[in-house]
């Protein structure tokens, strides 16, 4: 009896870039971090309480959303997005009006 390996190709590594319009800023966003830890981190200094996606403190209005395709259907560009719980996955590049 044969046995094959499974020889599926790597998933490319997921990487979210953050453009801050106003200030002029990009940077990618470590996989460990969430926005809002990656934009403190940066010494920006971004409203929040809960840090779990609850309350709101940190909801922004993006500018624009790249998105990977994964085939579900995302919540549209215009939609706010909380900070404290965004990270690297389904979203590739985030404007914010910072």
């Amino acid at each position: 009896m044969r046995y094959r390996r499974n020889r599926r190709r790597p998933e490319p590594a997921r990487v979210l870039v953050v453009e801050l319009r106003r200030s002029g800023v990009e940077f990618v966003v470590p996989p460990a971090l969430t926005v809002l830890e990656a934009l403190e981190r940066r010494g920006l200094a971004v409203p929040s309480m809960c840090r779990a996606g609850l309350c709101g403190a940190c909801e922004h209005q993006p500018l624009a959303i790249e998105r990977a395709p994964d085939g579900r259907d995302n919540p549209p560009a215009t939609d706010p997005i909380r900070l404290c719980v965004t990270t690297v996955g389904t979203i590739t590049r985030l404007v914010l009006d910072l």
